[in-house]
């Protein structure tokens, strides 16, 4: 049987999130692969889906910087150990916050991996926008309206939309709250949604002052 690459989004960090699908791929798999942002780091997605893999499997955390002048490479070095392994006939899992299409370093992976062949499998996760609208009881998006999703750095793309979610909060925070005052909108902060250190904001002067990388902003007007 042809081995498989599974990209799996483990949602926004709560253990209890993940579906079915996603613990059955994690099941199957001979190896898991996390990325971490640090060097030596922990990795929030592992943390979220350890306690489903398997005694006996192979797990790797890989270092993806972000941003950084070495990312490309560190990237290929992913890949490269990735493709040796499913030359070796092992299911391979790769576990990403969230959803794998939102905002991931697996969309990069899945293009190269499919371009040589490889068997690729997707499996969906919860956001962190969802997570953190179930969270705060408040309505994403309702009736014929589109619902915006953008970067903090794009903010001022804004123009007639009711309902917004702003990303990549982090170091954007007072840039992000001064436009949405000055546009009449209400909104709450919400990081580390589901895991340890969540936290709930909606005072602006502490949403400026939060600085937390896992962050993001629901807004809303009338």
């Amino acid at each position: 049987m042809k081995s498989s690459l599974y990209g799996i989004g483990v949602g926004p960090g709560d253990k209890e999130l993940l579906t079915i699908k996603a613990v059955r791929a994690i099941e199957n798999s001979d190896v898991v692969i996390a990325p971490s942002a640090l060097e030596g780091g922990e990795s929030i997605a592992l943390e979220t889906a350890k306690e489903y893999i398997k005694a006996g499997t192979e797990v790797v955390i890989k270092h993806f910087p972000m941003g950084k002048k070495n990312r490309v490479e560190k990237a290929k070095e992913c890949y490269e150990f990735i493709e040796e392994k499913l030359r070796e006939g092992k299911n391979v899992s790769f576990l990403t916050i969230g959803d794998p299409y939102v905002y991931s370093t697996y969309i990069h992976m899945l293009k190269h991996m499919e371009e040589r062949g490889f068997h690729v499998e997707t499996v969906p996760g919860i956001t962190s926008f969802c997570a953190a609208a179930s969270l705060v009881d408040r309505t994403l998006v309702v009736g014929d309206n589109p619902l915006m999703i953008l970067p903090a750095t794009r903010v001022k793309d804004i123009k007639d939309e009711k309902y917004v979610v702003i990303m990549k909060v982090y170091k954007n925070e007072e840039t992000v709250v001064d436009f949405l005052e000055e546009k009449g909108f209400d909104y709450v902060y919400v990081s580390r949604a589901g895991r340890e250190g969540q936290l709930i904001l909606t005072d602006k002067e502490e949403i400026k002052n939060a600085r937390d990388y896992m962050a993001l902003i629901l807004a809303s007007r009338e």
